[in-house]
């Protein structure tokens, strides 16, 4: 049988209790009260907390989904660790590895974060550096979990800016191309089971491959020749 609950804000002063302000709440039955109210909710807090149990996290990290229309962001805070994702990011968002890795980038950063003011001040006077270390952190936390390495680069080649200028220091985030390629060169040597996944074939990551051609066949060469050269040792 639905119910109508009546919410009492009540003021307590000692032992005394009064009424401020009573609450109709309809359509609200004690069944699904506790119902999340939205599926973006949901599947970031199952897929954030999937990766953090997943890699044993010694640390707690509250995810958040902000419902934000004009800021395509996911961020971590360093102060109390706290991930967020707003809500535009999901527009360019596919599947769950692509979720996976812009939740596991953050967690990395702020697994990173709980290093101690020493660590606060290195990851801020040198914002590339980590930025490129959560990129491959995060895609060993979501390989980790079960997902696919190679939605990093999909996702990454659909949001990451190539802009003119490198800003050098005043700038907090590295080209898109220089993440991308890093991320490629970790997967090919670390998780070359993943190469020829079913996300190689979607157009974000043959987009990838067009605009980064001659540095994969320059990274690949070389890994070719070095393998070459280790054999000839053995």
């Amino acid at each position: 049988m639905k119910k109508t609950i009546v919410i009492l804000g009540a003021l307590l002063i000692g032992s005394c209790a009064m009424a401020e302000d009573v609450l109709l709440i309809k359509n609200i039955t004690l069944n699904n009260f506790w119902d999340k109210k939205g599926l973006s909710e949901e599947k970031v807090l199952n897929v954030g907390n999937k990766i953090l149990v997943d890699n044993k996290i010694p640390h707690r990290i509250p995810i958040f989904v902000i419902n934000d229309s004009k800021v395509l962001n996911a961020t971590s805070n360093a102060y109390d660790k706290k991930v967020s994702i707003y809500t535009p990011m999901f527009l360019y968002i596919d599947n769950d590895d692509e979720l996976a890795f812009i939740l596991s980038h953050e967690i990395a950063h702020s697994v990173e974060a709980y290093g101690g003011m020493m660590k606060y001040i290195s990851m801020t006077s040198n914002a590339k550096k980590y930025e490129l270390k959560a990129d491959l952190n995060g895609i060993d936390y979501m390989v980790k979990s079960g997902y696919d390495p190679i939605a990093a680069i999909t996702i990454m080649n659909k949001i990451a800016g190539e802009p003119v200028w490198d800003w050098g220091f005043m700038s907090t985030h590295p080209k898109g191309s220089k993440r991308l390629i890093a991320m490629y060169k970790y997967i090919y040597v670390k998780y070359p089971q993943y190469l020829n996944s079913p996300l190689t074939k979607t157009n974000s990551y043959k987009n990838f491959e067009y605009a980064m051609n001659k540095e994969i066949k320059e990274f690949q060469l070389k890994q070719r020749k070095r393998q070459q050269k280790q054999e000839g040792a053995l």
